[in-house]
């Protein structure tokens, strides 16, 4: 067993374990001021485990409310984007292992998508939110 300690500065692309087929993983955060984000895809699966917070996300033509203990897995070649919270979110990252010739990181089919765009913060309806649309 290896132990990557993220918390304590340990990364994954210096840190991880040779064995493993993972092509990334570590945390990630969307403040609920100022936030930004890029619609992106990758060459590989990506799964988001939400640990705090609550926000409206996209993973293909789909939009999802998540929250705490939801994993968002979006295959290869799937553009997604964090499109607002509902307070600060917090979650964690794994890219599964890149295909034959894939690239590691965000990708844009649209350069202005690199950019990325400020991610707003709103408050939840009366009633409650649903789980997905």
């Amino acid at each position: 067993m290896t132990l990557i300690r993220t918390a304590h500065g340990d990364t994954w692309s210096r840190d991880r374990p040779a064995w493993s087929d993972l092509t990334a993983a570590g945390p990630f955060r969307v403040p609920a001021a100022g936030g930004r984000f890029d619609r992106h895809h990758h060459d590989c699966d990506e799964y988001w485990l939400i640990i705090t917070g609550r926000a409206t996300v996209t993973s293909g033509p789909r939009t999802y409310l998540v929250g705490p203990g939801d994993l968002l897995c979006t295959p290869a070649g799937e553009e997604h984007d964090i499109v607002e919270v509902r307070g600060e979110l917090t979650g964690f990252f794994f890219e599964g292992p890149l295909r034959p010739g894939g690239r590691p990181g965000h990708l844009h089919r649209d350069p202005a998508q690199a950019a990325g765009h400020d991610v707003p913060c709103r408050p939840a309806p009366p009633g409650g939110l649903p789980r997905t649309t």
